[in-house]
């Protein structure tokens, strides 16, 4: 009779350990892993603590196992980098390299509000992915590609310098619905606005964020990271904690971004106010010889020191804002002056036909007026006039005068 079947234990696998790297082949790692950015140490073949550490990080950038070994996965992707790095073009970056122009990239990807996981200069899966984000949002980025090449990088550059000023505000005409859109918005705020909502709340949000100069790139009503990332530049901005949540604090601050009136100059346009009225009123303070830098819309601070010019010269407060009676004051006496817009090198003629005058004798000269203005001209413009009074008169280049009917009492204000 047979005996007993005794059950056959099942055997572990053997699993067999990969070889260990040749020095020829941590040679090869060592000298790769610095022309990617990352310190392996010494090239000489030798495991080291740096060269641990460097294949770490280069193996956690890819999302391979940390073995910390220069094994074929790793080695083959450090051949990937070094081809890509001789192939592209001039200050591409992507995933496996390493450098502090990296962690700028990443820190400005951050500000605007994409996730690149840690910014320590290595340029990681996560930091693709952000990049990615980051083009697929730009109009002027056909390219969605997760690698940042010098163009990427200048564009990355320019919205995070947008968004280094104070809040801006922009004027417009009261409407119901927007009255009711902000009512609901505060009452919204209260709760907290967080990332991830939508609705018409937070395209009311976006709006303004857009209006006060922190542009979330979507106004469509989703709470993205963009959105995120503008909501925290604007709390910065602002003095307040950069949560990227709209709380009461932030929205009471940002519902300032909206002028809504139907007046030019009531509420009285001031510091920071972007819009069509602040434009009119650049050119109205240009053409009345005060100079309020750039004609584009914006109350800067050049603005705000040609309306305190104004306000000097005629005698009025000096609080460098423009209310109704101000602007009304400015209409009329650039309607008196008829239109004749005062530049530098008006002013530059006036100086040099004083400095002239005075050089040949003061203004009681007798028949030197011609001489003078000829030589006052030729000091402003750089070109000589020749004749007497008539005869300059009409040789005048007619690019650089025009003639104007102007009284003498006006033309010497």
């Amino acid at each position: 009779m047979p005996g007993p079947i005794a059950p056959v234990r099942p055997q572990t696998p053997v699993i067999p350990t990969p070889p260990s790297p040749t020095r020829v082949e941590v040679r090869t790692a060592e000298r790769l892993l610095r022309r990617a950015g990352f310190n392996p140490g010494s090239v000489d073949g030798t495991v080291t603590p740096a060269l641990t550490r460097a294949l770490t990080e280069f193996q956690a950038a890819w999302e391979l196992p940390q073995t910390a070994l220069a094994d074929r996965a790793t080695l083959a992707k450090l051949v990937h980098v070094d081809r890509r790095m001789d192939s592209a073009s001039k200050g591409l970056v992507s995933v496996g390299q390493k450098s502090g122009a990296i962690e700028t990239i990443e820190r400005r990807l951050e500000t605007l509000g994409y996730d690149v996981g840690r910014a320590d200069g290595v340029f990681s899966r996560e930091t693709f992915e952000a990049v990615k984000a980051f083009k697929k949002d730009q109009p002027n980025i056909r390219n969605d590609a997760g690698a940042l090449g010098q163009r990427g990088q200048r564009i990355l550059r320019e919205e995070v310098a947008a968004l280094k000023h104070d809040p801006y505000r922009r004027r417009l005409a009261p409407t119901q619905v927007q009255k009711q859109l902000d009512a609901r918005t505060t009452r919204a705020a209260a709760n907290g606005i967080a990332p991830g909502e939508k609705g018409n709340v937070v395209v009311n949000v976006q709006r303004h964020l857009r209006a006060a100069g922190y542009d979330p790139e979507h106004v469509h009503g989703q709470f993205d990271e963009r959105t995120e990332g503008a909501v925290k530049a604007f709390q910065r901005a602002s003095g307040l904690p950069d949560t990227g949540t709209v709380d009461a604090r932030t929205w009471k601050r940002l519902k300032t971004s909206f002028i809504l009136s139907n007046e030019a100059a009531s509420p009285a346009q001031a510091l920071g106010e972007r819009s069509a009225a602040v434009k009119q009123s650049e050119q109205l303070l240009k053409k009345l010889g005060f100079d309020p830098g750039k004609v584009d819309g914006h109350f800067t601070k050049a603005t705000e020191q040609a309306v305190k010019a104004f306000e000097r010269k005629h005698d009025l407060e000096r609080d460098g804002k423009i209310g109704a009676h101000q602007l009304a004051k400015m209409k009329a006496l650039s309607k008196a002056r008829g239109g004749i817009q005062v530049t530098n090198e008006m002013r530059r003629l006036v100086a040099n036909g004083r400095s002239v005058a005075l050089s040949m004798g003061g203004y009681r000269g007798l028949g030197l007026c011609a001489t003078g203005v000829s030589r006052a001209i030729e000091r402003t413009m750089g070109f000589r006039v020749w004749g007497n009074g008539n005869q300059i008169d009409n040789n005048l280049p007619r690019q650089h005068f025009r003639q104007v009917n102007l009284s003498l009492a006006e033309a010497l204000k």
